[in-house]
């Protein structure tokens, strides 16, 4: 039997719980507890770095196209939300 209540995320994830629709909170890796009738995991976020391979086509100024491929990598940042609220605070 599966518990509505109980989620397990896995290591390098992140969940994101939805509180009626509303986003509400990110929990960390591991077995968490969230309240099944009003909240709810929407989804996952990776924190492994993921590459992204772009192909752009420009025009140089002597009226010559180049096509350049670049690849693109990234991951995600956790941030606390005591960083977040201190940071808007500072900003004005």
């Amino acid at each position: 039997m599966v518990l509505p209540c109980c989620v397990c995320i896995h290591s390098k994830e992140i969940g994101v719980v939805e509180d009626l629709g509303n986003f509400k909170k990110l929990i960390l890796p591991g077995f968490n507890f969230i309240p099944f009738p009003l909240s709810q995991v929407a989804g996952t976020l990776s924190l492994r770095i993921q590459q992204l391979n772009v192909s752009c086509e420009t025009k140089t100024k002597d009226n010559v196209f180049v096509r350049v491929e670049v690849a693109v990598q990234f991951r995600v940042i956790v941030v606390s939300s005591r960083n977040i609220n201190c940071h808007q605070l500072n900003r004005g």
